[in-house]
């Protein structure tokens, strides 16, 4: 029995939605073909790879092991379709970051790729999930936060982003000065990681902060359109809301007591990848670089396998 790629791209679908029906509707095609191709795929590797339940459906531990490399498989399919049809293309490259720093992480890629003549494709994966998808080649370039990854994952310094708090120019903290204890007193949108996110968190505790009042978010851009829309100060990484901050639809606050405060992003790659063109221009764009200065991008050896997020909440 050959193994088809179609079997690959139900599997992944039904991974990434939960259930056999929604990735029927996926798809395009009926209920039971996909249940077929599923059940194809599982005589094949010789275990189940998905548990059914009533609530849909989970990956097993031979389907966590076969899932990066399937998404590899299908990413190549695709990559060969792509050269194949484009003759002025060098090749793609594929990019996994939150969705937080993909304005950050995209035009930067784009930049150091735009000699070389590489399409981009890019996708939204947690840290942890795009580390792990870099070490099973299923993705090129990811842009996370420095936490444990695996040996053949070489990580680089990319961007060290300060955390601010802003709120919408009508907000009552607008006009005044404040501490952390002020913050308290209001909703509050807020990314809890990086440097000092666990110090910040433990003075609203001391606060106290009412626990209705904190919104804790993962999406950066998320928390800013609270505070666009007036209904919670954000505090989140000042380059999410430059643009606004700029316009004067945001203001930033002076809060005297907020530590000091960094979001670390760092580039990711195979170590045996290093030379290939794309990746090798992108980690050299990073050592060759004028960037503002208060967002340095300096290349950096790779961080040890223990190092760990400072993050207090939710994953990024």
């Amino acid at each position: 029995m050959a193994l088809e790629l179609a079997d690959l791209r139900v599997f992944v679908t039904a991974a990434s939605v939960g259930s056999l029906s929604a990735a029927a509707r996926e798809l395009r095609v009926a209920q039971p073909s996909v249940s077929e191709r599923l059940r194809r795929l599982e005589r094949l590797v010789g275990q189940p790879l998905l548990d059914r339940s009533s609530r849909g459906v989970s990956l097993t531990p031979a389907g966590e092991r076969l899932l990066p490399h399937a998404e590899r498989c299908l990413d190549l399919a695709g990559r060969a379709l792509d050269i194949a049809r484009e003759d002025d293309t060098q090749g793609t490259l594929h990019v996994t970051t939150h969705a937080s720093y993909a304005p950050l992480a995209v035009p930067f890629v784009i930049g150091a790729l735009q000699p070389l003549r590489y399409s981009v494709v890019v996708d939204d994966q947690h840290s942890q999930n795009a580390l792990q998808r870099v070490a099973a080649g299923a993705t090129d370039i990811a842009i996370t936060l420095p936490m444990p990854h695996a040996h053949e994952v070489r990580l680089h310094t990319f961007r060290r982003e300060p955390v601010t708090a802003v709120c919408h120019p009508d907000h009552p903290l607008a006009a005044r000065p404040c501490d952390t204890a002020g913050l308290s007193g209001h909703p509050l949108a807020v990314n809890l990681w990086g440097s000092g996110a666990q110090l910040f968190h433990e003075l609203l505790l001391d606060a106290p902060t009412r626990a209705h009042q904190l919104y804790r978010i993962s999406s950066a851009e998320t928390a800013a359109d609270l505070a666009r829309s007036g209904q919670a100060v954000a505090v989140l990484t000042r380059a999410t809301v430059e643009r606004d901050l700029a316009a004067r639809t945001l203001v930033e606050l002076d809060v005297s007591d907020m530590p000091e405060w960094h979001v670390t992003l760092m580039a990711a790659h195979h170590r045996e990848r290093a030379a290939e063109p794309a990746i090798a221009a992108v980690i050299n764009a990073l050592g060759h670089s004028s960037p503002d200065p208060r967002h340095p991008l300096i290349a950096l050896p790779a961080c040890p396998t223990g190092e760990t997020s400072q993050r207090t909440n939710v994953s990024a």
